[in-house]
């Protein structure tokens, strides 16, 4: 298998998923997960990075832009850190500065990916 041609059985098992579990748990599943995987991916192969415009072109065959972007627009929004879920403050700081590392970094593939599937 290519790994970097995964993308195709992935989009088939979107169509799939939308039709026994609905359009948002598919673009979930599409978006949210292998999209988001998939661009991370291309940072640093090539031949993901060559297959991003195919992928892109099936997604978009798949949803409309207008349920792409209802989709982007809400994996922007984040949960606020609770540190009372925390016995020990250090414990705590050390875990809100982990989630804004990690919430940085999920924000920019969010981005990028709504620049890979939004623009016309």
């Amino acid at each position: 298998m290519e790994f970097h041609k995964i993308w195709i059985e992935q989009c088939e098992a979107a169509k799939s998923i939308e039709a026994e579990f609905g359009t948002q748990t598919a673009l979930e599943y599409l978006i949210g997960e292998k999209f988001i995987n998939f661009l991370e991916a291309a940072d640093d192969h090539a031949s993901f990075r060559d297959e991003l415009p195919a992928f892109v072109s099936q997604i978009k065959r798949i949803f409309e832009p207008w349920q792409l972007a209802e989709y982007l627009e809400k994996a922007r929004q984040k949960e606020p850190f609770d540190p009372t879920a925390y016995d020990d403050p250090e414990d705590a700081e050390m875990e809100r500065q982990f989630e804004l590392r990690k919430s940085a970094n999920e924000l920019l593939l969010v981005e990028r990916a709504n620049e890979w599937l939004l623009e016309e």
